[in-house]
């Protein structure tokens, strides 16, 4: 079953998220330890108005257990979502001037993050969090949605072409080049 996340989901997310964006963890707390951006990604999923906020979230249950998670939203609000990580995060490392590079564009519904559990990757899960985050989308009245993949990560791409998304350029985000891709809803 695919719902809406809760605050209480955060245990179960924050494993989920962090497996998901790797390196960008690091940009996004400022932070290098990683039981500290654990505690920092938990503390922003339960707040309101962030990029990884609950609000944001869809989560993937089977047999009672979290297994998925989708964080998707407005690319015209990311710097908004953006500013209170970016706020701690230059608390964090002491950088006045700390900024968050912005992923999405603002014409499109951004699919932030997708994640599934290692035990349940390869039944078609990622898939059904992919198509709820499109319906959402069409919900609210999107006309495309957009991703970013690492360039190397062939298996995702091919997995995003599948379900109708295409490239369309690529963009550097915490030292790495990711392709963007959109699809039409």
């Amino acid at each position: 079953m695919i719902r809406q996340a809760v605050p209480g989901d955060v245990s179960k997310c924050v494993p989920l998220i962090m497996q998901a964006i790797g390196q960008i963890a690091f940009v996004l707390t400022g932070a290098t330890d990683e039981r500290e951006i654990a505690s920092i990604l938990g503390g922003f999923i339960v707040q309101e108005k962030t990029r990884i906020s609950y609000q944001n979230a869809l989560v993937l249950e089977k047999e009672g257990d979290l297994v998925g998670l989708a964080i998707l939203y407005d690319g015209a609000e990311a710097r908004e979502l953006d500013e209170p990580l970016e706020r701690a995060a230059a608390s964090k490392s002491g950088n006045a001037n700390y900024r968050i590079p912005t992923e999405p564009e603002s014409s499109e519904f951004y699919l932030d993050t997708v994640s599934v559990s290692p035990r349940c990757q390869g039944k078609g899960y990622g898939r059904k969090l992919i198509e709820a985050g499109c319906d959402r989308a069409r919900k609210l009245g999107h006309e495309r949605i957009a991703l970013l993949v690492e360039v190397d990560n062939a298996a995702a791409k091919r997995l995003y072409e599948r379900l109708g998304f295409r490239a369309d350029f690529t963009k550097w985000i915490a030292g790495e080049d990711y392709v963007h891709m959109v699809r039409s809803l």
